[in-house]
């Protein structure tokens, strides 16, 4: 009788605290969806949409980079070919600081470009690249993905977000 009240307080206690892990995995993706989409609306983007599939792509990119933790890995021009699935923002950032932190300094890349020009002031260097913004605001772009993982030296954390389509058309202005 007594293994059976344990058993009846277990499932109570998981009918109600699973709810509470379903609002964080929406927190989560909430999280990154509103910072994307309040740098959308400055520039009059509709807003995107979460994508579980985008989502799992950017979690294996990540979960395939948690030992290398982004080392030595090379960047690789944006898409040429408009045809081209999906984009690709990436960044590792300290342990610390959540996914959202990754965002928010892309979004901060838009000092970087220059509208009238289509072009990154400067040029493009890849420590201080504004297509990180580009593929943030363009309105091509319907659906985002993102996922985050702690690298295994426990110091540092990478984020990536996945776009569909991509946005980063050369010549093409994001908006």
């Amino acid at each position: 009788m007594e293994r059976f009240h344990i058993l009846i307080m277990l499932i109570t206690n998981f009918v109600c605290i699973f709810p509470f892990y379903l609002l964080a995995e929406n927190s989560f993706s909430g999280e990154y969806l509103k910072v994307h989409n309040d740098a959308r609306a400055i520039v009059g983007v509709k807003a995107l949409i979460w994508d579980d599939e985008l989502e799992a792509d950017a979690q294996a990119f990540v979960l395939n980079h948690r030992v290398d933790c982004l080392d030595g890995l090379t960047l690789e021009d944006p898409p040429l070919d408009e045809n081209e699935l999906s984009g690709q923002n990436i960044a590792r950032i300290p342990k610390s600081h959540a996914g959202v932190y990754a965002v928010k300094y892309w979004v901060a890349a838009k000092e970087k470009y220059d509208y009238k020009s289509n072009t990154c002031i400067g040029g493009r260097d890849r420590n201080d690249d504004c297509l990180v913004y580009v593929q943030i605001v363009a309105k091509r772009t319907t659906h985002l993905g993102c996922a985050s993982v702690v690298c295994h030296d426990n110091q540092d954390r990478i984020v990536a977000c996945y776009y569909y389509p991509h946005g980063t058309i050369p010549g093409q202005r994001p908006y």
